[in-house]
Protein backbone atom coordinates (compact mmCIF):
# COMPACT_ATOMS: atom_id res chain seq x y z
CA UNK A 1 0.00 0.00 0.00
CA UNK A 2 2.91 2.57 0.85
CA UNK A 3 4.34 1.86 -2.48
CA UNK A 4 1.37 2.50 -4.19
CA UNK A 5 1.12 5.54 -2.47
CA UNK A 6 5.08 6.30 -3.45
CA UNK A 7 4.22 6.08 -7.35
CA UNK A 8 1.34 7.46 -6.77
CA UNK A 9 2.62 10.61 -5.70
CA UNK A 10 4.67 11.62 -8.62
CA UNK A 11 1.74 12.31 -11.17
CA UNK A 12 0.39 14.62 -8.50
CA UNK A 13 4.01 16.30 -8.29
CA UNK A 14 4.68 16.64 -11.69
CA UNK A 15 1.31 18.88 -12.63
CA UNK A 16 2.03 20.44 -9.63
CA UNK A 17 5.59 21.63 -10.09
CA UNK A 18 4.04 22.81 -13.95
CA UNK A 19 1.60 25.07 -12.27
CA UNK A 20 4.30 26.16 -9.49
CA UNK A 21 6.67 27.47 -12.49
CA UNK A 22 3.36 29.14 -14.20
CA UNK A 23 3.07 31.12 -10.96
CA UNK A 24 6.69 31.95 -10.59
CA UNK A 25 6.33 33.21 -14.06
CA UNK A 26 3.37 35.26 -13.44
CA UNK A 27 4.67 36.73 -10.15
CA UNK A 28 7.54 37.40 -11.91
CA UNK A 29 6.34 39.70 -14.47
CA UNK A 30 3.56 41.20 -11.71
CA UNK A 31 7.03 41.77 -10.31
CA UNK A 32 8.22 43.22 -13.64
CA UNK A 33 4.71 45.57 -13.94
CA UNK A 34 5.35 47.15 -10.33
CA UNK A 35 8.85 47.86 -10.38
CA UNK A 36 8.29 49.39 -14.00
CA UNK A 37 5.47 51.50 -12.61
CA UNK A 38 7.36 52.44 -9.68
CA UNK A 39 10.30 53.82 -11.93
CA UNK A 40 7.42 56.19 -13.68
CA UNK A 41 6.50 57.39 -10.45
CA UNK A 42 10.33 58.22 -9.80
CA UNK A 43 10.70 59.58 -13.09
CA UNK A 44 7.81 61.66 -12.73
CA UNK A 45 8.66 62.61 -9.19
CA UNK A 46 12.16 63.49 -10.42
CA UNK A 47 10.88 65.48 -13.13
CA UNK A 48 8.55 67.23 -11.19
CA UNK A 49 11.74 68.36 -8.67
CA UNK A 50 13.71 69.48 -11.63
CA UNK A 51 10.78 71.90 -12.40
CA UNK A 52 10.33 73.31 -9.21
CA UNK A 53 14.39 73.87 -9.07
CA UNK A 54 14.16 75.48 -12.68
CA UNK A 55 11.71 77.99 -11.60
CA UNK A 56 13.13 78.66 -7.90
CA UNK A 57 16.68 79.25 -9.32
CA UNK A 58 16.44 79.85 -12.49
CA UNK A 59 12.90 81.41 -14.24
CA UNK A 60 12.31 83.19 -10.96
CA UNK A 61 16.07 85.02 -10.85
CA UNK A 62 15.63 86.16 -14.39
CA UNK A 63 11.87 87.17 -13.26
CA UNK A 64 13.02 89.60 -10.55
CA UNK A 65 15.67 90.83 -12.60
CA UNK A 66 13.21 92.76 -15.16
CA UNK A 67 11.12 93.35 -12.06
CA UNK A 68 14.07 95.62 -10.52
CA UNK A 69 15.45 96.64 -13.30
CA UNK A 70 11.58 98.45 -14.56
CA UNK A 71 11.38 99.29 -10.89
CA UNK A 72 14.27 101.49 -10.94
CA UNK A 73 13.37 102.86 -14.63
CA UNK A 74 10.03 104.07 -13.26
CA UNK A 75 11.27 105.65 -10.20
CA UNK A 76 13.78 107.56 -12.35
CA UNK A 77 10.88 108.82 -14.69
CA UNK A 78 10.44 112.30 -14.72
CA UNK A 79 6.32 112.01 -15.16
CA UNK A 80 5.97 116.24 -15.93
CA UNK A 81 8.50 115.94 -18.20
CA UNK A 82 7.26 113.14 -20.58
CA UNK A 83 3.94 114.59 -20.15
CA UNK A 84 5.63 117.70 -21.61
CA UNK A 85 6.86 115.74 -24.62
CA UNK A 86 10.34 115.31 -23.33
CA UNK A 87 12.04 112.14 -23.57
CA UNK A 88 12.22 109.19 -20.61
CA UNK A 89 15.92 108.23 -21.34
CA UNK A 90 18.05 109.79 -18.21
CA UNK A 91 21.12 108.66 -16.81
CA UNK A 92 19.75 106.23 -14.44
CA UNK A 93 19.09 103.99 -17.44
CA UNK A 94 22.40 103.65 -18.44
CA UNK A 95 22.62 102.14 -14.85
CA UNK A 96 19.72 99.79 -14.60
CA UNK A 97 20.80 98.53 -18.03
CA UNK A 98 23.71 97.06 -16.53
CA UNK A 99 21.23 94.56 -14.07
CA UNK A 100 21.04 92.37 -16.85
CA UNK A 101 24.20 90.96 -18.82
CA UNK A 102 22.89 90.01 -21.97
CA UNK A 103 22.04 92.39 -25.28
CA UNK A 104 18.17 93.83 -24.55
CA UNK A 105 16.52 97.59 -24.74
CA UNK A 106 14.82 99.12 -22.89
CA UNK A 107 12.10 101.20 -23.80
CA UNK A 108 8.93 103.72 -23.17
CA UNK A 109 6.33 104.42 -25.40
CA UNK A 110 4.51 107.88 -24.96
CA UNK A 111 1.19 107.89 -25.90
CA UNK A 112 1.10 111.67 -25.92
CA UNK A 113 3.72 112.35 -28.65
CA UNK A 114 3.01 108.46 -29.92
CA UNK A 115 6.93 108.22 -29.68
CA UNK A 116 9.21 105.54 -28.54
CA UNK A 117 12.23 106.25 -27.29
CA UNK A 118 14.91 103.45 -26.26
CA UNK A 119 17.89 102.72 -24.50
CA UNK A 120 20.94 101.62 -25.76
CA UNK A 121 20.33 104.32 -28.55
CA UNK A 122 17.91 102.94 -30.64
CA UNK A 123 16.80 104.15 -33.82
CA UNK A 124 13.16 103.70 -35.16
CA UNK A 125 13.41 101.46 -38.36
CA UNK A 126 11.99 102.76 -41.44
CA UNK A 127 8.32 101.68 -42.10
CA UNK A 128 8.38 101.28 -38.26
CA UNK A 129 4.60 101.65 -36.50
CA UNK A 130 4.35 101.41 -33.41
CA UNK A 131 0.17 100.82 -33.35
CA UNK A 132 1.20 97.91 -35.78
CA UNK A 133 3.44 95.64 -33.14
CA UNK A 134 1.74 93.60 -30.77
CA UNK A 135 2.83 95.27 -27.52
CA UNK A 136 0.59 97.91 -28.45
CA UNK A 137 -2.12 96.03 -27.32
CA UNK A 138 -1.18 96.53 -23.63
CA UNK A 139 -2.71 100.42 -23.90
CA UNK A 140 -6.12 99.20 -23.71
CA UNK A 141 -5.82 96.97 -21.02
CA UNK A 142 -6.36 97.91 -17.10
CA UNK A 143 -4.89 97.98 -13.95
CA UNK A 144 -1.13 98.74 -12.94
CA UNK A 145 0.30 94.99 -13.03
CA UNK A 146 3.63 94.16 -14.53
CA UNK A 147 2.65 92.39 -18.10
CA UNK A 148 4.64 89.49 -19.38
CA UNK A 149 3.76 89.61 -23.17
CA UNK A 150 5.08 87.51 -25.59
CA UNK A 151 6.62 85.73 -27.75
CA UNK A 152 6.17 87.79 -30.97
CA UNK A 153 8.38 88.56 -33.38
CA UNK A 154 11.32 91.48 -33.89
CA UNK A 155 10.24 93.99 -36.37
CA UNK A 156 11.98 93.19 -39.60
CA UNK A 157 13.28 89.91 -37.99
CA UNK A 158 13.00 86.22 -37.67
CA UNK A 159 13.97 86.50 -33.93
CA UNK A 160 11.31 85.99 -30.85
CA UNK A 161 11.30 88.16 -28.05
CA UNK A 162 9.95 88.67 -24.64
CA UNK A 163 8.64 91.87 -22.89
CA UNK A 164 7.94 92.86 -19.61
CA UNK A 165 5.42 95.55 -19.64
CA UNK A 166 4.16 98.21 -16.89
CA UNK A 167 1.65 100.82 -17.89
CA UNK A 168 3.14 104.17 -16.09
CA UNK A 169 0.50 106.73 -15.51
CA UNK A 170 1.08 111.12 -14.41
CA UNK A 171 -0.02 111.86 -11.04
CA UNK A 172 -3.86 112.45 -11.96
CA UNK A 173 -3.81 109.01 -13.06
CA UNK A 174 -4.15 109.28 -16.79
CA UNK A 175 -1.82 106.96 -18.66
CA UNK A 176 0.97 108.56 -19.62
CA UNK A 177 2.66 105.95 -21.18
CA UNK A 178 4.57 101.71 -21.69
CA UNK A 179 7.75 101.58 -19.70
CA UNK A 180 8.68 97.86 -21.17
CA UNK A 181 11.80 95.65 -20.51
CA UNK A 182 13.20 92.98 -23.03
CA UNK A 183 13.63 89.76 -21.55
CA UNK A 184 15.84 87.94 -23.26
CA UNK A 185 14.10 84.96 -25.11
CA UNK A 186 17.46 82.89 -26.57
CA UNK A 187 18.71 82.86 -22.87
CA UNK A 188 15.72 81.88 -21.57
CA UNK A 189 15.65 79.22 -24.27
CA UNK A 190 19.48 78.06 -23.35
CA UNK A 191 18.10 77.90 -19.76
CA UNK A 192 16.00 75.33 -20.46
CA UNK A 193 18.24 73.73 -23.04
CA UNK A 194 20.78 72.91 -20.29
CA UNK A 195 18.24 71.92 -17.90
CA UNK A 196 16.71 68.92 -19.61
CA UNK A 197 20.40 68.01 -21.42
CA UNK A 198 20.60 65.04 -23.42
CA UNK A 199 17.07 63.60 -21.81
CA UNK A 200 14.62 63.38 -24.63
CA UNK A 201 11.93 65.00 -22.92
CA UNK A 202 9.98 68.78 -23.99
CA UNK A 203 10.56 71.07 -21.30
CA UNK A 204 8.06 74.52 -22.24
CA UNK A 205 6.97 77.48 -20.74
CA UNK A 206 3.00 78.24 -21.97
CA UNK A 207 0.27 81.20 -21.00
CA UNK A 208 -1.83 80.52 -18.70
CA UNK A 209 -4.30 82.27 -20.22
CA UNK A 210 -5.10 80.75 -23.62
CA UNK A 211 -2.26 77.56 -23.52
CA UNK A 212 -0.23 79.86 -26.04
CA UNK A 213 3.36 78.25 -26.32
CA UNK A 214 6.26 80.99 -24.61
CA UNK A 215 9.29 79.39 -25.37
CA UNK A 216 10.72 75.39 -25.25
CA UNK A 217 13.34 72.43 -25.86
CA UNK A 218 12.79 69.55 -27.53
CA UNK A 219 9.15 70.71 -28.65
CA UNK A 220 8.96 67.94 -31.51
CA UNK A 221 8.41 65.27 -29.12
CA UNK A 222 5.38 67.28 -28.45
CA UNK A 223 2.21 65.33 -30.40
CA UNK A 224 -0.19 67.28 -32.41
CA UNK A 225 -3.08 67.26 -29.85
CA UNK A 226 -1.86 67.27 -25.80
CA UNK A 227 -4.48 66.96 -23.99
CA UNK A 228 -2.89 68.47 -20.65
CA UNK A 229 -5.90 67.82 -18.74
CA UNK A 230 -5.44 64.22 -18.77
CA UNK A 231 -2.75 62.69 -17.29
CA UNK A 232 -1.62 58.81 -17.92
CA UNK A 233 -1.73 56.97 -15.69
CA UNK A 234 -0.26 53.17 -14.90
CA UNK A 235 0.69 51.40 -18.28
CA UNK A 236 -1.26 54.17 -20.16
CA UNK A 237 2.86 56.26 -20.48
CA UNK A 238 3.57 53.49 -23.18
CA UNK A 239 1.64 54.51 -25.48
CA UNK A 240 0.73 58.22 -24.35
CA UNK A 241 3.95 59.60 -22.61
CA UNK A 242 2.93 61.87 -19.45
CA UNK A 243 3.06 65.34 -18.96
CA UNK A 244 3.21 67.48 -15.78
CA UNK A 245 2.75 71.65 -14.87
CA UNK A 246 3.92 73.56 -12.69
CA UNK A 247 2.68 77.21 -11.98
CA UNK A 248 5.12 79.78 -12.42
CA UNK A 249 4.21 82.28 -9.11
CA UNK A 250 3.67 85.89 -9.96
CA UNK A 251 3.90 85.02 -13.79
CA UNK A 252 1.08 84.70 -16.40
CA UNK A 253 3.22 81.45 -17.54
CA UNK A 254 3.09 77.65 -16.64
CA UNK A 255 6.29 75.60 -17.04
CA UNK A 256 5.87 72.65 -18.78
CA UNK A 257 7.42 69.10 -19.36
CA UNK A 258 5.89 66.04 -21.21
CA UNK A 259 7.90 63.01 -21.93
CA UNK A 260 7.44 60.79 -25.14
CA UNK A 261 6.07 56.90 -24.88
CA UNK A 262 9.99 56.87 -25.98
CA UNK A 263 11.33 57.84 -23.11
CA UNK A 264 8.84 55.16 -21.27
CA UNK A 265 9.87 52.43 -23.57
CA UNK A 266 13.69 52.83 -22.53
CA UNK A 267 12.78 52.36 -18.97
CA UNK A 268 10.40 49.11 -20.07
CA UNK A 269 13.36 47.57 -21.79
CA UNK A 270 15.73 47.83 -19.05
CA UNK A 271 13.09 46.39 -16.78
CA UNK A 272 12.83 43.32 -19.47
CA UNK A 273 16.68 43.34 -19.15
CA UNK A 274 17.14 43.39 -16.00
CA UNK A 275 13.57 40.97 -14.70
CA UNK A 276 11.99 39.62 -17.47
CA UNK A 277 14.29 38.21 -19.77
CA UNK A 278 16.38 36.30 -17.64
CA UNK A 279 12.76 34.79 -16.04
CA UNK A 280 11.95 33.96 -19.80
CA UNK A 281 15.17 32.67 -20.50
CA UNK A 282 14.88 30.44 -17.07
CA UNK A 283 11.33 29.35 -18.13
CA UNK A 284 12.80 28.77 -21.45
CA UNK A 285 15.74 26.80 -20.40
CA UNK A 286 13.22 24.82 -18.22
CA UNK A 287 10.90 23.83 -20.72
CA UNK A 288 13.74 22.72 -23.08
CA UNK A 289 15.13 20.57 -20.54
CA UNK A 290 11.77 19.08 -19.69
CA UNK A 291 11.77 18.35 -23.55
CA UNK A 292 15.04 17.17 -23.75
CA UNK A 293 13.81 14.87 -20.70
CA UNK A 294 10.37 13.83 -22.28
CA UNK A 295 12.32 13.19 -25.60
CA UNK A 296 15.01 10.67 -23.85
CA UNK A 297 12.18 8.73 -21.94
CA UNK A 298 9.85 8.37 -25.19
CA UNK A 299 13.42 7.36 -26.85
CA UNK A 300 14.30 5.00 -24.65
CA UNK A 301 10.79 3.74 -24.12
CA UNK A 302 11.11 3.17 -28.20
CA UNK A 303 14.15 1.51 -27.45
CA UNK A 304 12.67 -1.31 -25.29
CA UNK A 305 9.90 -1.64 -27.44
CA UNK A 306 11.82 -2.32 -30.18
CA UNK A 307 14.05 -4.67 -28.21
CA UNK A 308 11.26 -6.65 -27.38
CA UNK A 309 9.87 -6.88 -30.65
CA UNK A 310 12.89 -8.14 -32.20
CA UNK A 311 14.67 -9.92 -29.51
CA UNK A 312 16.00 -12.38 -32.30
CA UNK A 313 17.25 -9.84 -34.46
CA UNK A 314 20.67 -9.35 -34.31
CA UNK A 315 19.99 -5.17 -35.13
CA UNK A 316 17.94 -5.08 -31.64
CA UNK A 317 20.94 -6.19 -30.11
CA UNK A 318 23.24 -3.81 -31.81
CA UNK A 319 20.97 -1.11 -31.35
CA UNK A 320 20.99 -1.72 -27.30
CA UNK A 321 24.87 -2.41 -27.40
CA UNK A 322 25.63 1.05 -29.25
CA UNK A 323 23.28 2.59 -26.52
CA UNK A 324 24.96 2.23 -23.62
CA UNK A 325 23.94 5.18 -21.83
CA UNK A 326 20.49 5.29 -20.70
CA UNK A 327 18.55 6.86 -17.58
CA UNK A 328 15.63 5.03 -17.29
CA UNK A 329 15.34 1.73 -18.79
CA UNK A 330 19.24 0.56 -18.18
CA UNK A 331 17.56 -2.11 -15.82
CA UNK A 332 14.63 -3.35 -18.37
CA UNK A 333 17.23 -3.99 -20.61
CA UNK A 334 19.31 -5.87 -19.49
CA UNK A 335 16.35 -8.06 -17.70
CA UNK A 336 15.36 -7.60 -21.88
CA UNK A 337 19.18 -8.83 -23.01
CA UNK A 338 18.92 -11.97 -20.81
CA UNK A 339 15.39 -12.56 -22.25
CA UNK A 340 16.79 -12.32 -25.68
CA UNK A 341 20.01 -14.77 -24.66
CA UNK A 342 17.64 -17.34 -23.02
CA UNK A 343 15.38 -17.06 -26.13
CA UNK A 344 18.58 -16.93 -28.75
CA UNK A 345 20.01 -20.54 -27.21
CA UNK A 346 16.64 -22.12 -27.03
CA UNK A 347 16.24 -20.80 -31.35
CA UNK A 348 19.70 -21.93 -31.44
CA UNK A 349 18.86 -25.78 -30.09
CA UNK A 350 15.83 -25.27 -32.68
CA UNK A 351 17.83 -24.56 -35.81
CA UNK A 352 20.85 -26.61 -35.27
CA UNK A 353 21.29 -30.57 -35.03
CA UNK A 354 22.08 -31.72 -32.31
CA UNK A 355 24.59 -34.68 -33.37
CA UNK A 356 26.69 -32.99 -35.97
CA UNK A 357 26.39 -29.51 -34.79
CA UNK A 358 25.39 -27.56 -38.07
CA UNK A 359 22.13 -26.17 -39.20
CA UNK A 360 19.06 -28.21 -39.53
CA UNK A 361 16.06 -29.01 -41.81
CA UNK A 362 14.12 -26.09 -40.14
CA UNK A 363 17.24 -23.22 -40.61
CA UNK A 364 17.42 -24.65 -44.20
CA UNK A 365 13.65 -24.22 -45.08
CA UNK A 366 13.81 -20.69 -43.55
CA UNK A 367 17.43 -19.56 -45.27
CA UNK A 368 15.57 -20.55 -48.47
CA UNK A 369 12.61 -18.93 -48.44
CA UNK A 370 14.64 -15.84 -47.16
CA UNK A 371 17.00 -16.02 -51.05
CA UNK A 372 13.47 -16.76 -53.00
CA UNK A 373 11.69 -13.56 -51.17
CA UNK A 374 14.74 -11.51 -51.84
CA UNK A 375 15.29 -12.74 -55.09
CA UNK A 376 18.91 -13.63 -54.78
CA UNK A 377 20.14 -16.48 -56.95
CA UNK A 378 21.80 -19.77 -55.06
CA UNK A 379 22.73 -23.03 -55.96
CA UNK A 380 20.74 -25.79 -54.23
CA UNK A 381 23.35 -28.75 -53.48
CA UNK A 382 21.93 -32.32 -52.23
CA UNK A 383 24.63 -34.68 -50.76
CA UNK A 384 24.57 -38.09 -49.15
CA UNK A 385 27.14 -40.06 -47.58
CA UNK A 386 27.42 -43.28 -50.03
CA UNK A 387 27.16 -46.25 -48.16
CA UNK A 388 26.05 -45.25 -44.92
CA UNK A 389 23.79 -47.97 -44.17
CA UNK A 390 26.38 -50.43 -44.54
CA UNK A 391 28.47 -48.09 -41.56
CA UNK A 392 25.62 -48.43 -39.16
CA UNK A 393 25.41 -51.85 -39.66
CA UNK A 394 28.44 -53.34 -39.89
CA UNK A 395 30.51 -51.18 -37.23
CA UNK A 396 27.31 -49.75 -35.11
CA UNK A 397 25.88 -46.63 -34.89
CA UNK A 398 28.19 -44.92 -33.01
CA UNK A 399 30.84 -45.23 -35.66
CA UNK A 400 27.80 -44.03 -37.94
CA UNK A 401 27.68 -41.43 -35.87
CA UNK A 402 31.12 -40.27 -36.00
CA UNK A 403 31.09 -40.36 -39.54
CA UNK A 404 28.75 -38.21 -39.89
CA UNK A 405 29.86 -35.28 -37.22
CA UNK A 406 33.86 -35.69 -39.68
CA UNK A 407 32.16 -35.33 -43.01
CA UNK A 408 29.71 -32.32 -41.32
CA UNK A 409 32.56 -31.03 -39.98
CA UNK A 410 34.71 -31.09 -43.49
CA UNK A 411 31.38 -29.39 -45.29
CA UNK A 412 31.30 -26.76 -43.36
CA UNK A 413 35.11 -25.62 -43.46
CA UNK A 414 34.98 -26.10 -47.33
CA UNK A 415 31.72 -24.51 -48.09
CA UNK A 416 31.08 -22.54 -44.74
CA UNK A 417 29.34 -22.67 -41.73
CA UNK A 418 26.13 -20.99 -42.83
CA UNK A 419 26.01 -22.74 -45.65
CA UNK A 420 25.79 -26.56 -44.75
CA UNK A 421 22.60 -27.93 -43.49
CA UNK A 422 22.46 -31.52 -42.16
CA UNK A 423 18.19 -32.41 -44.02
CA UNK A 424 18.00 -35.97 -43.14
CA UNK A 425 19.58 -39.31 -41.49
CA UNK A 426 22.61 -38.84 -44.05
CA UNK A 427 21.15 -36.44 -46.37
CA UNK A 428 23.16 -32.48 -46.31
CA UNK A 429 21.89 -29.57 -48.38
CA UNK A 430 23.96 -26.58 -49.32
CA UNK A 431 22.79 -22.97 -50.62
CA UNK A 432 26.04 -21.53 -51.67
CA UNK A 433 25.64 -17.94 -53.76
CA UNK A 434 29.01 -18.66 -55.87
CA UNK A 435 29.05 -18.66 -59.72
CA UNK A 436 28.97 -21.96 -61.71
CA UNK A 437 32.85 -22.80 -62.07
CA UNK A 438 33.59 -22.00 -58.89
CA UNK A 439 31.14 -24.00 -56.81
CA UNK A 440 32.45 -27.14 -59.35
CA UNK A 441 35.67 -26.75 -57.98
CA UNK A 442 34.72 -26.72 -54.49
CA UNK A 443 32.36 -29.57 -54.94
CA UNK A 444 35.40 -31.49 -56.17
CA UNK A 445 37.52 -30.42 -53.57
CA UNK A 446 34.83 -31.57 -50.73
CA UNK A 447 34.29 -34.41 -52.68
CA UNK A 448 38.39 -35.42 -52.33
CA UNK A 449 38.98 -34.00 -48.63
CA UNK A 450 36.30 -36.44 -47.34
CA UNK A 451 37.25 -39.18 -49.78
CA UNK A 452 40.90 -38.61 -48.18
CA UNK A 453 39.62 -39.22 -44.60
CA UNK A 454 41.31 -42.28 -42.51
CA UNK A 455 39.15 -44.02 -40.58
CA UNK A 456 40.38 -45.98 -37.13
CA UNK A 457 37.27 -48.37 -37.29
CA UNK A 458 37.76 -49.63 -40.74
CA UNK A 459 39.72 -49.59 -44.03
CA UNK A 460 37.37 -48.40 -46.40
CA UNK A 461 37.18 -44.93 -47.83
CA UNK A 462 33.74 -42.85 -47.12
CA UNK A 463 32.47 -40.91 -50.27
CA UNK A 464 30.34 -38.26 -51.40
CA UNK A 465 27.55 -38.18 -54.07
CA UNK A 466 25.78 -34.84 -54.90
CA UNK A 467 23.59 -33.26 -57.04
CA UNK A 468 22.64 -29.55 -57.98
CA UNK A 469 20.27 -27.02 -59.71
CA UNK A 470 20.15 -23.42 -59.45
CA UNK A 471 17.83 -20.57 -58.72
CA UNK A 472 15.67 -18.93 -60.18
CA UNK A 473 16.51 -20.92 -63.39
CA UNK A 474 15.23 -24.54 -62.07
CA UNK A 475 12.54 -22.79 -60.57
CA UNK A 476 9.62 -24.11 -59.45
CA UNK A 477 11.12 -27.44 -59.35
CA UNK A 478 14.53 -26.83 -57.44
CA UNK A 479 14.41 -29.26 -55.07
CA UNK A 480 13.25 -31.84 -57.41
CA UNK A 481 16.05 -31.73 -60.06
CA UNK A 482 18.71 -31.08 -57.24
CA UNK A 483 17.49 -34.15 -56.54
CA UNK A 484 17.52 -36.08 -59.55
CA UNK A 485 21.14 -35.09 -59.80
CA UNK A 486 22.16 -36.48 -56.71
CA UNK A 487 20.57 -39.84 -57.86
CA UNK A 488 21.90 -39.35 -60.87
CA UNK A 489 25.82 -39.32 -59.38
CA UNK A 490 24.58 -42.74 -57.28
CA UNK A 491 23.55 -44.38 -60.82
CA UNK A 492 26.94 -43.50 -62.44
CA UNK A 493 28.71 -45.00 -59.29
CA UNK A 494 28.85 -42.59 -56.32
CA UNK A 495 31.59 -40.63 -55.15
CA UNK A 496 30.94 -37.85 -57.83
CA UNK A 497 28.53 -34.69 -58.36
CA UNK A 498 26.05 -33.13 -61.28
CA UNK A 499 24.36 -30.00 -61.51
CA UNK A 500 21.20 -29.34 -63.90
CA UNK A 501 21.38 -26.60 -66.74
CA UNK A 502 23.61 -26.31 -69.90
CA UNK A 503 27.45 -26.56 -68.92
CA UNK A 504 28.96 -22.97 -69.14
CA UNK A 505 32.47 -23.97 -68.20
CA UNK A 506 34.84 -26.92 -68.74
CA UNK A 507 35.92 -28.45 -64.76
CA UNK A 508 39.63 -29.09 -64.58
CA UNK A 509 38.76 -30.58 -61.14
CA UNK A 510 37.42 -33.94 -61.52
CA UNK A 511 36.51 -36.58 -64.76
CA UNK A 512 33.31 -37.80 -62.79
CA UNK A 513 31.95 -34.82 -62.39
CA UNK A 514 30.03 -32.98 -65.24
CA UNK A 515 27.11 -30.84 -65.67
CA UNK A 516 23.69 -32.08 -67.61
CA UNK A 517 20.29 -31.37 -68.51
CA UNK A 518 17.52 -32.88 -66.78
Amino acid sequence: MTAALIKERYYILTPLSLLLGGLVLIATLLLAAASYLGSIDKTMAGYGHMLAALDATLIQEMAQDNRRQLGVLEASLDKRAIAAGASAINPIWAIAHQFKHDAHFLYFYNTRTQRLDGYPDWQQPEGYRAQARPWYQALSGEGDDLIWFGPYPEFDSAGQVLTLIKRVKDDGGQLLGLLMVDMSFSALQGALQRAVGEDQVALYITARKGGQLVVGHNLQLLPSRLDREKQGAGLDVFWEGRHLQHVLEGMEWDLNVYLAPSHFHANLQDTLLMVVLPALALLFIWLCSLWFLVRIFRQEQALVQGSLSGLIRDEARKEIQRRQRTWFVHGSLGEIEQMRNSLLQGQDALLHDPLTGIMNRRAFDQQRARLELEGVPYWLVLFDVDNFKGVNDGWGHSVGDAVLFRVATIMTRTLGDERVYRIGGDEFAALLPWDQAELECRLTHLLGRVRALQWREFEASITLSAGGARYPDDAPLLFDRADECLYRSKRLGRDRWHLSGPRESDSDCDPRAMTVSV
